[in-house]
């Protein structure tokens, strides 16, 4: 059984947290790889708040290239109406089927809102989660995840991995407004890419 990690998210850019979280995922995992799908139309997000998605998708691809562990799939790019998680590991697991177990990468903020999603208790039967933590909360915040009722049952379905980098995508955003040097927080070829695109300014 192939063991799949899939990587959501607007991708507002993709920056080297999420690609550090991907390859540990891997590494910690065992997983056989990692398919980075950007969100098409996010409900959480105001379009405003977000570049275009071929360009945010473009960007994943420049990322990833050349990492043969790494994929970049359209499946929420190119499906009508919002992008749910529900909906695309329902997709996913169809098209995978029983070869296939599937792990849902993320990041912290994302798991602490889970229960406001689409369908959650759903999503817990088409997949587990593998959660990045910052360094030194893995306990504490494993502690306050299962205070809520509803993942109680579902404890043995999240698994936290502690990340030493702590990047966030709104940090990249106000830096490059603010005209501050990002090169730490971007792979080259995406900050290439911001600049000739002139993004985020």
């Amino acid at each position: 059984m192939k063991r799949l990690g899939i990587m959501g998210g607007t991708f507002n850019p993709v920056h080297k947290g999420h690609l550090a979280l991907a390859k540990k995922a891997v590494e910690e995992f065992a997983l056989d790889h990692v398919i980075f799908i950007p969100s098409g139309n996010p409900p959480h997000k105001t379009p405003d708040e977000v570049i275009d998605k071929e360009h945010r998708f473009k960007m994943v691809k420049l990322a990833i290239s050349g990492m043969k562990e790494f994929t970049a799939s359209r499946i929420e790019l190119d499906r009508p109406g919002y992008s749910y998680a529900v909906d695309t590991f329902s997709a996913l697991k169809r098209k995978y089927g029983k070869s296939a177990k599937l792990f849902y990468i993320m990041g912290l903020d994302s798991i602490a809102e889970i229960l406001e999603w689409r369908k959650p208790l759903e999503l817990f039967k088409l997949c587990e989660f593998i959660v990045g933590t910052r360094p030194g909360t893995r306990i504490r915040t494993f502690k306050r995840l299962v205070k809520f009722p509803p993942l109680q049952k579902e404890v043995d379905k999240i698994h936290l991995m502690e990340l030493k980098e702590n990047i966030s995508a709104s940090e990249v955003r106000s830096r490059l407004k603010a005209g501050k040097s990002v090169s730490r927080l971007l792979p080259k070829v995406v900050l290439n890419y911001i600049k000739r695109k002139e993004f985020y300014r």
